[in-house]
């Protein structure tokens, strides 16, 4: 509660500023003056003749607020303090639901997105886990060499705006890409590549349907070149 009082402590002082350079200001203080009056004279009136110079007035108004650096500043801090309110609630919740799930039994393992930079996603002999990734921008390699692929449910979703992406998969598994950007290329194995301009593409083998293991791979960007290969 300390942290809430202190924030609007400083709101209140930001905003008596604010509102004390906009009353130093001659022609700001009319307007403000002006639109007090006329929402005054259609509070008690309920009429509607005024409508227009206040539609006006209260434009210039929000104009002037906006232009004003404590006004911006009190605006930018109260977003500040809400979004990071929030996060820390949120975590609080899902700290208290780990816990919850650990007394019941239930698998779980959170990870935390890297939305910008290059990323490697590599392991040592490990079983496959789906794999669903979103990120802003950033050139990401899948190195599915080491891992032990089973069956044909193998997901791998990618949703990044602007990066290249590679996926390199072991000479036994079987690959169905599906691919949609505005601006791209798309490699598949030793196969010509194919410019994507707006467009979404899918690509696989027929003789693909009868391997035994097998990776469906979903990626939508906004613009990066994909390229899927075998070591």
């Amino acid at each position: 509660m300390k942290k809430f009082q202190f924030f609007l402590l400083v709101e209140c002082i930001l905003l008596a500023l604010g509102i004390m350079t906009i009353l130093a200001n001659d022609l700001s203080s009319f307007i403000l003056i002006l639109v007090l009056i006329l929402l005054a004279l259609r509070f008690y009136n309920q009429d509607t003749r005024n409508n227009f110079l206040l539609t006006v007035s209260l434009l210039m108004l929000f104009l002037i607020f906006m232009l004003n650096p404590y006004i911006i500043l009190a605006v930018v801090l109260g977003v500040a303090y809400v979004v990071i309110n929030h996060f820390s609630q949120v975590k609080k919740k899902n700290r208290f639901a780990l816990i919850r799930f650990r007394e019941e039994e239930l698998e779980v393992r959170p990870s935390r997105n890297q939305w910008i930079g290059a990323a490697s996603y590599e392991s040592d002999f490990y079983a496959f886990d789906d794999v669903n990734i979103v990120r802003v921008s950033g050139s990401d390699t899948f190195d599915l060499t080491n891992v032990i692929i089973s069956g044909k449910d193998n997901v791998i979703m990618i949703r990044k705006v602007l990066g290249p992406t590679k996926i390199l998969v072991p000479i036994d598994v079987a690959v169905k890409l599906d691919v949609t950007t505005i601006y791209g290329t798309v490699t598949y194995f030793d196969y010509e590549p194919y410019d994507l301009r707006n467009e979404s593409i899918k690509l696989w083998r027929p003789e693909d349907r009868k391997a035994i293991k097998s990776v469906k791979v979903i990626i939508n960007t906004i613009a990066g070149d994909v390229e899927v290969s075998r070591l």
